[in-house]
């Protein structure tokens, strides 16, 4: 083989090695993509399926069971690919990890465009399964709420979810890793039950882009990419300026764990 054949496979085994060591922990940049691609995927498919899948005459799920269901998928996917990815699952908490430098800008691009596959997927997965598209499952502002009102309240959902996440990420808050699954379902279960009548509660561009896409439903789509994001931007800027980690003064070792500030 010339030198010129074989100047390809150099660039290449180059190129992924330079990736693989990036700040993706023990996990190798396609360990992240595909847990971000997986879970995704998952969280639409399982958030849309009861809804999709229920029988015509059958009543709307109440209010409780839909914020306990959703809380309870994110718990689960959350335990399964957290020590991977960090199972993020949402261009928004994403966002978040790269302003506030717990990432790179170059993994939260690759996590982003895991995360709109994942969620294509997942919302393409409904018909086959339930022989019914995702417009059943298409986030839509309530009929009282202009498109200003609906992107106030994602926003706001979205700065509480984005918080819970910063504070998770807190050093100071490294003692308290165990129960975090369960935490962060029951923080997405709560704020469903506070906006879920009101705009869906989805603070996440992904969960309603996919099941918007396949239904070709796109009035007001907007609104879920503008109140998360603006959200996320407004939750970091708070927790940056009023509960950033002071500089720590020097530390006996059993203090140690509480000697770095994240932010």
């Amino acid at each position: 083989m010339s030198s010129d054949e074989r100047a390809p496979k150099r660039f290449a085994r180059k190129l992924r090695g330079a990736i693989d060591k990036g700040d993706y922990g023990s996990s190798t940049v396609w360990g992240v993509a595909s847990a971000e691609l997986v879970s995704s995927a998952l969280l639409v498919l399982l958030s849309c399926l009861p809804t999709c899948c229920a029988s015509a005459n059958a009543d709307p799920a109440p209010p409780l069971q839909r914020a306990l269901a959703s809380g309870l998928v994110v718990a689960l996917l959350v335990q399964c690919v957290d020590h991977i990815s960090g199972a993020h699952m949402n261009p928004s908490v994403t966002l978040a990890a790269a302003i506030s430098g717990h990432m790179s800008v170059s993994r939260a691009a690759i996590e982003w465009g895991a995360q709109l596959a994942g969620g294509v997927i997942g919302a393409a997965a409904l018909s086959p399964l339930c022989g019914s598209d995702a417009g059943a499952c298409v986030t839509r502002p309530a009929s009282h709420l202009v498109g200003s009102q609906a992107v106030a309240v994602e926003a706001l959902c979205t700065i509480c979810l984005v918080l819970a996440n910063l504070s998770s990420w807190d050093s100071r808050n490294n003692s308290y890793k165990d129960s975090w699954p369960l935490r962060i379902g029951f923080v997405v279960s709560s704020l469903t039950l506070v906006a879920g009548d009101l705009t869906g509660a989805s603070m996440n561009p992904v969960r309603s882009f996919g099941p918007a896409l396949f239904a070709g439903y796109w009035d007001q789509h907007w609104v879920y990419w503008v109140g998360p994001l603006v959200g996320s931007c407004v939750g970091v800027a708070l927790y940056a300026f009023a509960w950033r980690s002071p500089t720590p003064l020097p530390a006996p070792p059993l203090a140690s764990l509480y000697a770095d500030a994240d932010l």
